[in-house]
């Protein structure tokens, strides 16, 4: 069956489904098909067909009653990502920072609204939200989102804002249209981002947007670390500098690359 939406485009509900399927069995991390067809609220002979045709594509396996997203997005978002020059060039970068400042440190890429998380440098000694590759971030609660948002215009950031929102993931997400452009305003002035505890409870992470041409955002590199060590004070003299001069660097080899 086709849909057609108010946007003007057409749409496939067997496939809307099939995704909503891959989307379900990655939440729940596997599920018999009597499960799916009661989660999913579709007859089981529906479930099992869509079930069936992505087992023989091996976009899922089947593993005894129950059914599991196969390895093949692992192959698919990898080779993305190997392929992409910000991940090739910023990757040594961000592990030679880590081991500089002890701390965590990331690499995002801006994408349907959403900052997507390519690399994390983890270093033992420090701590973050845990987010795993490949997760999407609300911008306004993040350092390399915001840092990416700074390179938007007014206007580009209210459509963002229109379409995803400001959603509270703690007590101290900035959630006012007005205050986040206030806060990107600062950004722009000072050159980097900072998200004290606004995605994740008493972590803290400092950010800057990687850009290709001048106010042009393809990304957006951070280091995140518990509050604790990463003070004004030490972001100012030592973290800020430092994350800025990897972006020139990084900024520089892209050109080149």
């Amino acid at each position: 069956m086709t849909n057609s939406t108010g946007s003007g485009s057409r749409r496939i509900q067997s496939v809307e489904q099939a995704f909503d399927i891959i989307r379900y069995l990655r939440e729940v991390d596997g599920a018999t098909l009597s499960e799916t067809a009661e989660d999913m609220e579709m007859p089981v002979s529906t479930a099992h067909i869509h079930l069936a045709t992505l087992v023989d594509t091996d976009y899922v396996v089947k593993v005894g009653s129950e059914y599991r997203c196969s390895l093949r997005f692992l192959e698919m978002g990898g080779s993305m990502r190997d392929g992409m020059a910000l991940y090739r060039v910023a990757k040594p970068e961000l592990d030679e920072l880590k081991e500089q400042t002890g701390e965590h440190t990331n690499v995002t890429v801006e994408q349907n609204g959403f900052a997507v998380q390519l690399y994390k440098a983890q270093s033992p000694e420090s701590i973050d939200d845990d987010a795993p590759l490949g997760d999407h971030l609300y911008l306004h609660s993040t350092a390399t989102g915001k840092a990416m948002l700074a390179e938007h215009s007014r206007d580009e950031v209210d459509r963002i804002i229109d379409r995803r929102g400001l959603p509270a993931l703690t007590d101290d997400t900035i959630t006012d249209r007005e205050a986040l452009h206030e806060d990107l305003e600062v950004v722009r002035d000072r050159g980097y981002s900072i998200n004290r505890g606004e995605h994740y409870p008493g972590v803290c992470a400092v950010g800057t947007a990687i850009t290709s041409e001048p106010d042009d955002a393809v990304g957006a590199i951070s280091i995140s670390g518990p509050m604790s060590r990463i003070e004004p004070g030490r972001i100012e003299e030592e973290l800020g500098p430092a994350l800025l001069n990897k972006k020139n660097i990084i900024e520089l080899k892209i050109k080149q690359y």
